[in-house]
């Protein structure tokens, strides 16, 4: 789930944002939802689902989706012309931001997504094969 939201969001730092860089967004994200329901789907079998633990998941999932949809609402052309719609034509070429981001911007992002999702995610992925082991 990573990966699906990952990758849309790295190109949107350092890409021009475009209707192919915004299709990546909607597809990752549809990605991430389906992944989303389908894991919440296999652990509801397996263990108890707290409602506090819903309730952060359901908050985390707002986030890309806000995310993408300020993205939008800020390139409205491009993803309107990703519909066949608005008046200019889609752009589908990777192009790297002609004003990148100030890399202490990037830096203290890329630090933040670090500690906050990879960290956890891998001391979660310790734990399943610990507690795997011991099953």
């Amino acid at each position: 789930m990573l990966i699906e939201l990952g990758i849309p969001l790295l190109a949107a730092i350092f890409f021009e944002i475009n209707a192919l860089i915004i299709a990546a967004m909607i597809v990752g994200f549809v990605t991430h939802q389906l992944t989303a329901l389908w894991d919440t789907t296999f652990a509801s079998h397996k263990r108890s689902n707290t409602p506090i633990e819903q309730q952060v998941h359901s908050f985390l999932e707002l986030m890309p989706l806000m995310a993408m949809v300020i993205v939008i609402i800020l390139n409205w052309p491009q993803f309107l012309s990703l519909w066949g719609l608005g008046s200019g034509p889609a752009r589908y070429e990777l192009a790297l931001k002609r004003e990148p981001l100030p890399w202490t911007y990037v830096a203290a992002f890329l630090f933040a997504v670090l500690l906050f999702e990879v960290l956890p995610y891998m001391e979660e992925f310790v734990r399943g094969l610990r507690s795997r082991k011991r099953a």
